[in-house]
Parts: structure tokens; sequence; C-alpha cells
């Protein structure tokens, strides 16, 4: 393994340790729309979820990036509380096994 390829590496098991802590944000920006309805913290949701989605490719992991895209998807075109919360449940399985 060439230099480039440690670092590479080390990039994608530093942003892999990191996950929980993304979803958690997420999680976080739910809980304050559904505790008060607040479109800011839905958009939030929206935008970090898309954030999610393109980082989580890029550093090769898949299905995280399509579930976090639904989860995009769900925050942008409605605010049904139980598909966003199903995405992020289904994230979070994600992400710990």
């Amino acid at each position: 393994m060439n230099e480039l390829e440690k670092k590479l590496a080390e990039l994608n098991k530093r942003y892999g340790a990191d996950l929980g802590d993304r979803v958690e944000a997420l999680e976080d920006f739910l809980s304050e729309y559904l505790s008060s309805g607040s479109k800011i913290a839905l958009e939030k949701l929206y935008k970090g979820a898309h954030a999610l989605a393109g980082s989580a490719r890029t550093f090769g992991f898949s299905d995280v990036s399509v579930v976090a895209k639904e989860l995009e998807l769900s925050a942008r075109e409605s605010d049904d509380a139980k598909k966003l919360l199903a995405r992020l449940s289904e994230l979070k399985k994600l992400i710990s096994s």
C-alpha cells in the first residue's frame, strides 16, 4: 500500500467513525422539528441528510448514502413524522452494524 492509499484508508476510517455523530445531529434536528414544528429544523434535517448522502457515497458507504438520500427526499417533500422517523431509524441501524 503506497502513501496515498494509506492516507485515503485513514480518512475513510475516520469518516466511518464519525458517522454516529452525523446521524446524531440529524436525530437532533428531527427531534426539534417534532417537538416544535419548526420549519427551520426540518430544513436543517434536509440539508444534513443531503450532505450525508453525498459524503457517504464519496467514502464508499453506499448503503448509508441511499438511506440518507431517502431521508433527504422525505424531509424535502413531506413533513410526515412516521416517514422521517423510519428513515432515521434505518440510518441508525446501518451505522450500528
